[in-house]
């Protein structure tokens, strides 16, 4: 996968398309909801922006694989992701929109869920840290 510098608005973009494509799909809703909330500005990007980061993420997701398989989830590969974000507060900004992100279609799917587990154990994060305001 390319890298992009820590904490920059290109590596919060793409843990956010890693939940997007997380559970094996890309639902139009997620992107919406997304949108709806401005989480992009957030995020420091514009939408067109979060648009490319998705694309180059799938492009190198499909370098990766090997044959048909694509090992979406594997430890090398979130243990990378998660490298990319060291400042505390947005880590918990990345997280709060991927959550939106996995829930914006009325269900948290097997992939969501590793993705989101991973990242918060390994940032130590509580669920309710990110419930506050």
């Amino acid at each position: 996968m390319r890298s992009y510098p820590p904490d920059s608005p290109k590596a919060l973009a793409r843990l956010v398309a890693m939940a997007v494509v997380a559970d094996g799909e890309m639902d139009n809703c997620e992107i919406d909801r997304l949108r709806e909330l401005d989480v992009f500005s957030m995020l420091g990007v514009e939408s067109e922006g979060f648009y490319q980061v998705l694309l180059e993420l799938c492009r190198d997701l499909a370098v990766s694989g090997s044959g048909s398989h694509v090992s979406l989830l594997s430890s090398e590969r979130l243990e990378q992701l998660a490298a990319d974000v060291t400042d505390p507060k947005l880590r918990k900004l990345v997280l709060s929109a991927m959550l939106v992100t996995a829930k914006a279609d009325g269900e948290v799917s097997v992939g969501e869920q590793t993705l989101l587990r991973f990242l918060i154990d390994r940032w130590s994060i509580s669920l309710d840290s990110l419930r506050q305001p």
